[in-house]
């Protein structure tokens, strides 16, 4: 964390050994847990096992998480959260509207496959409502249609609405597909 100090100047917040300890205990039972689900499989680890490995109390594992589920959750979400600012960055850059969706493709693509365990997961073991980022990554791909269409690289005569619905329902055909096409060739 960062705080502005009396001179106006930017520093490291000095964070306590408590909350240190906080963020080892979290992030060695995140790993423990997937490494075991990975390896054994979602249904088959227990909290029992997760607490063991990671050298907790299964207590200790209520403090951080309600359920595996949420395990799951967290990471899914830690992952997405970590490439919202390159999107964002990304949307601003100054390519067109057709080079920024491709560049999104791309990445998601990579994202995709640097984590394709952990959506094969998710997509068996968790019931998402919606997308664990909220509407974030639509809200982007709106904005960058819309420029498109004014700019004259995207049609008018299909609404927004429409080409955002493509553009989002490739990427989730591609990421839940049981075929053996590699994302990007999808």
């Amino acid at each position: 964390k960062t705080i502005l100090n009396r001179k106006g100047k930017f520093m490291e917040k000095e964070i306590s050994r408590r909350d240190r300890k906080k963020r080892q205990v979290l992030n060695t039972l995140v790993d423990v847990t997937m490494k075991l689900f990975i390896e054994k499989g979602f249904e088959e680890t227990t909290i029992s096992e997760i607490a063991t490995a990671a050298d907790i109390g299964t207590g200790t594992f209520y403090n951080y998480f309600h359920s595996k589920e949420d395990v799951l959750r967290y990471v899914l979400t830690k992952n997405l959260d970590e490439t919202k600012d390159s999107l964002g960055e990304l949307n601003h850059s100054t390519l067109s509207p057709p080079e920024k969706i491709a560049q999104i493709l791309l990445t998601i693509g990579k994202i995709f496959k640097e984590n394709q365990q952990l959506f094969n997961l998710c997509n068996r073991h968790l019931s998402l409502m919606g997308p664990p980022h909220g509407t974030e990554f639509k809200d982007i791909l709106v904005n960058i249609i819309q420029v498109g269409q004014a700019n004259g690289d995207f049609s008018k005569a299909l609404p927004t609405e429409i080409i955002t619905e493509l553009v989002m329902g490739l990427i989730k055909s591609a990421i839940t597909s049981d075929a053996k096409i590699p994302f990007e060739e999808y």
